[in-house]
């Protein structure tokens, strides 16, 4: 891992997120000292998302008609120029405020990735449900994989480009960011975490379909197993 940063990339899927892009977009743009640039990857929205991002002027835009968080996430980390990836949401619940921590901690640590853990957050806005099935997700994935982390379903991560380029990941939706945990550590990646806040959604609904991702989490960690 490099400790010298030319361009941060940040990659941020969306769909029909116009009532919460822009502020997301705006605070990253106005308190990111490093030198940076911001992709969005837009899913054919259909409530003005993609004009909201074109608006801004410092966005890039590239639109993905496939469908699936994670396919969304390659497409973005495959035009992506920096040396270090940014992936976050576009819904507002991530405290992007706190990308600087992330890649200060990156530097300081010379780690390939760093996630930003929920599990600390006083206010506990991901909700009951949400809180004990990732709960549960990371102890399985700690235990099957021998690692200490507390939050591996954050979709807030820093990841160095260069190790994201010499894993192959394959999941199209929301077991990406598991698999990607998965091929990171059996690269022997360092992967280390900063405490983060977590936000509740202002506006429009979760993507999320809890039993269909929680099934392909699992069995994304079951074929790392079987797949050395």
């Amino acid at each position: 891992m490099t400790v010298k940063v030319e361009l941060v990339s940040i990659v941020i899927p969306t769909l029909n997120e116009a009532g919460n892009i822009l502020e997301a977009v705006t605070t990253i743009h106005e308190g990111l000292t490093y030198p940076n640039e911001i992709i969005v990857v837009d899913g054919n929205s259909t409530d003005g998302t993609q004009e909201i991002v074109k608006g801004t002027k410092f966005c890039r835009l590239i639109i993905e008609p496939r469908r699936g968080y994670g396919r969304a996430l390659k497409t973005g980390m495959e035009h992506a120029k920096g040396s270090i990836i940014i992936m976050v949401d576009g819904d507002g619940t991530y405290e992007v405020k706190h990308i600087g921590r992330m890649l200060d901690k990156m530097i300081q640590e010379k780690a390939d990735l760093v996630l930003a853990s929920r599990m600390y957050d006083p206010n506990k806005a991901m909700g009951f449900f949400n809180f004990v099935g990732n709960k549960i997700i990371t102890f399985c994935f700690d235990f099957l994989y021998s690692q200490y982390l507390s939050d591996t379903q954050s979709g807030f991560r820093a990841i160095s480009h260069e190790a994201i380029n010499n894993v192959r990941l394959v999941e199209g939706d929301m077991a990406f960011a598991t698999e990607m945990l998965i091929k990171f550590k059996k690269k022997d990646y360092k992967m280390v975490e900063i405490k983060s806040t977590y936000k509740t959604r202002k506006y429009g609904k979760p993507k999320l379909q809890k039993f269909k991702s929680t099934i392909e989490i699992f069995t994304t960690m079951v074929k790392g197993l079987v797949n050395k």
